[in-house]
């Protein structure tokens, strides 16, 4: 049946490929040289910066012309595979971050190193550098971040402490805030943590900061070999007993209606991402805080890296592909993104010239958080059976499961995925022309 899905999901990404027409890079517009760009769709405002951005490169050379396709996200993957079969890889394409060690092993990636100049990646913050086994295979132009929401009316009611990025919450207030929270009697349940989400990837993402902060990991880090001590160590025990009890106490509807709970008041808190704070804004004007993550004794801890580009390994105009990758990591372009799609920029230099992201603006936190407390998940090819198993843990605990045993049966699961990804060399790059 596996292999049967793998086929088919293949497949269809040789039939989306071949209606696309292929990715050529041979091709030549307007006199210059065509590099082909392969993206994930998002949302149209992320979209349309990104158009922008590429009309400002090639006004700003005469040599490289730009060809964007957004592909569906949900059969991304399986499309970059698809192409890789037919030999019909793009020049550029975007890559999330957790899949670069997949990718560079399945060998679709160059090095980036010669090509982003030292001192250009080094103003960048580390979650957006894609590293494995040593080498930069990509780099990102903004990140997401985590935080607490929540209004301060909410907090002053019950005589809570505001947190800062020095002093975040403890456990111990933390949880004391959500007891005071619930016996007001305004919230059924006070803390909304995206729990109705179906996709492995928001566990992951929003769980695995909790996790860290509590001591353990997804896998040991020294090693990334295993996962054994790490996921079901103490502090992994610790974290799994008291998110379950999250759930046992009435804090977190594990049947959530909707995503509304915190714009509509029925949740004084909510766990979720910058993406939300515009519509949080509207909702809470200028009662809305954005605060820390709790520590949860080991410091805080959010998830750092997001949608990344790189250049392909059979990129014949390498570059070029670099010269596009260099223009977006420009300050200018950092901050145009920041303040035009509201994500949060990789650079210091980028945010000083962000009005959002600048010291004293709106999403200024966000940038902070990111600086501070950002913490990339593990970089092995492994790492999407890593993800599928952390979040069937969760969802198993979060339904009553004892939480040893479901962090046994995923450390096992885990260990067994990283023995069978193993670590194959990537293959060469092609032939590169100029």
């Amino acid at each position: 049946m596996r292999t049967v899905g793998k086929r088919c999901g293949i497949a269809a990404g040789l039939a989306l490929l071949f209606a696309l027409g292929g990715c050529s890079d041979q091709r030549r517009v307007d006199g210059r040289i065509d590099l082909s760009l392969w993206r994930h769709q998002a949302g149209d405002v992320e979209e349309s910066a990104g158009r922008y951005a590429i009309a400002r490169f090639e006004a700003s050379q005469s040599k490289w012309h730009i060809t964007p396709q957004s592909l569906p996200q949900g059969g991304y993957t399986q499309s970059i595979v698809a192409a890789s079969l037919a030999g019909q890889l793009p020049c550029l394409m975007t890559v999330d971050q957790p899949m670069v060690a997949s990718f560079v092993q399945a060998g679709h990636l160059r090095p980036l190193d010669g090509l982003i100049p030292a001192a250009v990646v080094a103003q960048l913050n580390p979650a957006a550098q894609g590293r494995y086994q040593g080498h930069l295979y990509s780099v990102g132009q903004f990140d997401a971040g985590l935080a607490i929401f929540t209004r301060r009316s909410a907090l002053d009611r019950i005589g809570a402490r505001i947190p800062t990025l020095d002093h975040p919450w403890s456990l111990a207030e933390f949880d004391d805030i959500l007891g005071k929270l619930k016996a007001t009697g305004a919230y059924k349940y006070p803390l909304d943590l995206a729990t109705r989400d179906p996709k492995a990837d928001w566990w992951t993402y929003a769980f695995t900061p909790m996790l860290q902060s509590f001591g353990g990991d997804l896998v040991d880090r020294a090693t990334m070999r295993n996962a054994d001590g790490a996921l079901n160590g103490p502090a992994a025990q610790r974290f799994g007993t008291w998110f379950q009890s999250l759930f046992v106490r009435g804090l977190v509807d594990r049947r959530e209606p909707d995503d509304r709970a915190f714009v509509t008041g029925r949740a004084a808190m909510a766990y979720t991402g910058n993406w939300w704070a515009p519509d949080y804004r509207k909702a809470a004007g200028d009662d809305l805080l954005i605060l820390p993550p709790p520590d949860f004794g080991r410091g805080t801890v959010i998830g750092g890296g997001s949608w990344q580009w790189a250049i392909s390994s059979t990129c014949a105009h390498p570059n070029g592909a670099a010269a596009f990758l260099r223009f977006l990591l420009r300050p200018d372009e950092i901050a145009r993104m920041a303040d035009d799609a509201g994500m949060i920029p990789v650079s210091e230099a980028g945010a000083a010239l962000s009005t959002d992201f600048r010291r004293g603006g709106k999403s200024r936190a966000f940038f902070d958080l990111m600086q501070r407390f950002a913490r990339q998940r593990p970089a092995t090819p492994a790492f999407s059976a890593i993800s599928n198993s952390f979040f069937f843990a969760l969802q198993n605990i979060a339904d009553g499961k004892d939480p040893h045993d479901a962090l046994d049966d995923a450390t096992d699961a885990v260990d067994q995925a990283i023995a069978d990804a193993g670590s194959t060399p990537a293959p060469q790059p092609g032939k590169v022309r100029e």
